[in-house]
This record gives C-alpha cells, sequence and structure tokens, in this order.
C-alpha cells in the first residue's frame, strides 16, 4: 500500500508540475497590448515641367516639347514648375525625352546678350542651318550708321580698295630718276568699292563681360547718386559682334588686315534679301551718271585719290 500511495504521490507532483508550465507558457505567450499602427502620410506631389521629346541644344523650346509631370515634393531641387518658365527660352544643354527640366538647363536669348555673358549659348545657325561663329569687328562712329546699329540688327558690310598698277609703278620709277621737274609724272591709284558681306546679324554692340557693380557692404548706406547722373546717356561703342560663317570671317579678316576702308549700312527690320551689285569705280561713275568725259580720261584722277 505503502509503495501505491508514493507512486500516487509522484504523479501528482509531475500533473502539478505540468500543468504550472503550461499555464505559465500561456500567460507568457500571450501577445500584449499593441498601439495602433500609424496610418502613413502620402507625401505632396507637385506638377514640373518635363521634356515630351529630344531638345537639342543650342535651340529655341517649342510648346509642344514640353509638359508636366507630378515628382514628389521631397525630390524637388531645381526643376521648373510652369511651362511658361521653358517655351521661347534656350535649351543650354541636349535635353533628352522624359527628363524634368532644370532651371540652369535653359537660357533666355535676350538675357544673353544684355548681361554680356555665355556668349556661346546664343550662337545660332544661319537660315539655311549653316553653322556660325562670332567675330568682334572695331568700325567708327561713321562706318556704323553714326551709332544706330544695335544688338539684333542686320547689316551690309561695304569694302573700298586703292589699288595700284605695279607695271605703271615700275615706268614712273624708271622716268623719276630722270631730270624731269617741273613735269614729272605722278602716280595714279584706281579707287574701287563694292558689297563685301550681306544681311549679316549684329549678335551685340560693344564688349563681353561686363564688370559687375561693386555690392554695399552690409550696414553701409549706399552713395547717392547726382540727379544730373540718374539717367545717362547710352554708351555708344566702335566693338561690335558679328555673326558670320567661317568662311566669311576669313573674308572679313582678310579685309581689315590688307588696307580695305569697311563701312557698314543698317538693313530694315524684315529685309533679308539678297542683292547683286556692280564695282564702282571712276569709269562707272563717269558712265551712269553720264558725266562729260575730259579727251584723255584716264589722265584725270579726282583730287581725294591724288592727295
Amino acid at each position: 500500500m505503502r509503495r501505491g500511495g508514493t507512486i500516487l504521490t509522484i504523479v501528482g507532483i509531475l500533473l502539478a508540475v505540468t500543468t504550472a508550465v503550461i499555464a505559465y507558457v500561456a500567460l507568457t505567450g500571450r501577445p500584449g497590448t499593441q498601439p495602433p499602427a500609424a496610418t502613413p502620410t502620402p507625401e505632396k506631389m507637385v506638377a514640373a515641367v518635363i521634356a515630351l521629346q529630344d531638345i537639342p541644344a543650342y535651340t529655341d523650346i517649342p510648346a509642344d516639347a514640353v509638359g508636366t509631370q507630378e515628382i514628389a515634393q521631397s525630390k524637388l531641387s531645381n526643376h521648373l514648375l510652369a511651362p511658361e518658365a521653358v517655351v521661347g527660352r534656350r535649351a543650354a544643354r541636349t535635353i533628352l525625352r522624359g527628363s524634368f527640366i532644370m532651371s540652369d538647363w535653359v537660357v533666355d536669348p535676350t538675357t544673353v546678350v544684355l548681361e554680356g555673358k555665355n556668349a556661346s549659348l546664343n550662337i545660332t545657325p544661319d537660315r539655311e542651318g549653316g553653322a556660325r561663329v562670332a567675330m568682334a569687328f572695331e568700325t567708327t562712329e561713321l562706318g556704323s550708321v553714326a551709332g544706330a546699329i544695335q544688338n539684333g540688327d542686320f547689316v551690309d558690310l561695304l569694302i573700298s580698295y586703292n589699288l595700284l598698277d605695279t607695271q605703271e609703278l615700275e615706268t614712273l620709277e624708271t622716268e623719276a630718276s630722270e631730270i624731269c621737274l617741273p613735269d614729272c609724272p605722278t602716280r595714279a591709284d584706281v579707287l574701287l568699292a563694292q558689297l563685301l558681306l550681306q544681311d549679316v546679324e549684329v549678335y551685340r554692340v560693344g564688349a563681353w563681360l561686363l564688370p559687375t557693380p561693386t555690392p554695399t557692404p552690409e550696414g553701409e548706406a549706399p552713395e547717392e547718386t547726382p540727379e544730373q547722373e540718374l539717367q545717362p546717356e547710352p554708351v555708344r561703342s566702335n566693338i561690335l559682334t558679328l555673326l558670320l560663317s567661317q568662311q566669311d570671317a576669313l573674308v572679313l579678316k582678310f579685309a581689315r588686315e590688307s588696307g580695305a576702308s569697311i563701312d557698314l549700312v543698317l538693313r530694315g527690320v524684315e529685309d533679308h534679301q539678297a542683292v547683286r551689285t556692280e564695282t564702282v569705280s571712276l569709269q562707272y561713275v563717269m558712265s551712269r551718271f553720264e558725266i562729260t568725259v575730259p579727251p584723255d580720261p584716264w589722265r584725270y584722277v579726282s583730287q581725294a585719290v591724288a592727295e
């Protein structure tokens, strides 16, 4: 009997321990009360300008080349948000289709010229699509239509040469070596004038990279400007930047360095017609205007040429 009571006691202890373990596991394994999960706030979206087609560098951006697409506000940097800020301006780089357009990817052609910087961004092809280069040209107030030429105007370039007959010069030198005073022969140059280049665009009047005004130090009042200096007269410049083909740039360089006299004439705002002209010489003037010719016309030249 004692042995059976011992077994029952052991079984009771094991059942008690098992029940305690099961109760502990059940209590500790029960998930506690968790706070409700926060509902994520949707990120604000903003419409930004996007390229609808590839836009080549240095070309004007048409309205049908851009549109808008939403982008997360947190991803905005220097994105342009309104198509009006892009249309009509010029691409400063190649813009690929599907790219968001940044503010430093476009420039205003007028601002480029007025501010006198980033000149290469505004050099456009000619009317036939040919490449052009910018070339500086120095003229005079008389040769530049009394300062009337402005940015964006179109001009023609006129050229004149005083030509000398080298064979006649040798004859004159031979005769001059003999005693012929006071009837020694004099040199007679031939003056010729012709239209050199047509419909040349004036990129800018004046120098580029204009000095930036010195900023006023913080805390100091700006200097007062005298009343008579508030509206100064526009500064005229004899330096012009012209847009030319490479070949025409070489022609102008040769004419300038060979001693030719070059004047500019201003075209009308809508005048881009190519014209054909005749070389003007003394013979042309005498014939066209029916000026009476002396018995031996080649013995006579204008006083200005003789001097």
